[in-house]
């Protein structure tokens, strides 16, 4: 069982609440607090081995990044992130002072967010170090983004560069918080997600969700200078790191025609700051529109915790 396999079968054992809005499949959960008042809920956990190496970063950036996925996760919901949870097993025998500089990483970006540690839980084990962290968010009277709502026709955004996290930025991304806020606030978004585990992967996400396909143009995806240099190490090229590394963090956006180019010409953002990479479709896959003007399907790619 793959891991996108055992979270859909995990959905359909689920019953759902009235209150609970949006459950498992979406960036993140969406409660109804009261009549007026949402409240966005999402977690991820990181394990020393598989998300980083403390021989290659400091024990600060590894709470810096473990809160700033979670801000992404919000992020991609367009809404404010707020109060955090945070449960660590530490390894037998950590020192008090490689505790604190985890937490201080942690500080780091929660700070700049304005968002409150309230709480969580800190225990001890024979095990590598493990971190989990419990976001919460309000929606400040808007309609959280979910991964369901693209339409044929629509565009297909994205922002930053992709690619080649790996060499540095898996650790030092920036959330797209701003980002988020500012689409949600402005403009009309009929999905969003951030990409965590891959472009194709996560496009793939909404695809499903929404029902539909895309055809993506290989000379519009924004290739980063980090996927240029891993690829002349990993012998693939540097469109197929875009397209399939993890962990840059950007925001997958879709809008129609008219809001997407709206959203290009905005001065609310960084000058370009979005690549409009495609289009969505009726064909329910993933469809590559080559510089030759071949056109073929091809297969999301991305990181998945558990094979198949």
């Amino acid at each position: 069982m793959g891991e996108f396999s055992f979270i859909q079968w995990i959905r359909k054992q689920q019953k759902r609440r009235r209150d609970v809005l949006v459950g498992i499949g979406d960036d993140c959960a969406v409660i109804d607090v009261s009549s007026d008042k949402l409240c966005l809920i999402t977690t991820d956990m990181m394990v020393e081995g598989t998300h980083f190496d403390l021989k290659k970063c400091t024990i600060r950036d590894v709470g810096r990044k473990a809160i700033a996925s979670n801000i992404s996760d919000v992020a991609a919901m367009g809404c404010q992130a707020t109060v955090a949870v945070i449960s660590v097993c530490f390894p037998e025998y950590t020192s008090e002072r490689f505790a604190r500089e985890l937490y201080k990483g942690i500080w780091d970006i929660a700070d700049t967010y304005h968002i409150e540690i309230v709480g969580g839980d800190t225990i001890s084990g024979r095990s590598p170090l493990c971190i989990n962290i419990t976001l919460l968010g309000k929606d400040n009277g808007l309609k959280p983004v979910r991964r369901s709502g693209a339409r044929v026709g629509d565009l297909i955004l994205v922002t930053g560069s992709l690619g080649g996290s790996i060499l540095g930025k898996h650790m030092h991304f920036e959330p797209r918080l701003k980002e988020g806020l500012l689409l949600n606030k402005n403009f009309t978004i009929h999905a969003m997600i951030d990409i965590s585990d891959g472009l194709t992967a996560d496009l793939y996400h909404i695809l499903e969700e929404s029902h539909v396909g895309a055809i993506i143009h290989e000379d519009q995806i924004p290739i980063s200078e980090a996927a240029v240099r891993i690829s002349k190490t990993t012998g693939n090229t540097p469109l197929y790191h875009a397209l399939s590394d993890g962990e840059d963090y950007e925001l997958v956006v879709i809008a129609s025609k008219g809001q997407a180019r709206k959203i290009m010409e905005s001065d609310l953002f960084s000058k370009n700051i979005f690549s409009c990479i495609g289009e969505i479709t009726d064909s329910r896959d993933i469809r590559m529109k080559y510089t030759n003007g071949h056109i073929k399907r091809i297969k999301p790619q991305g990181y998945e915790h558990l094979k198949s």
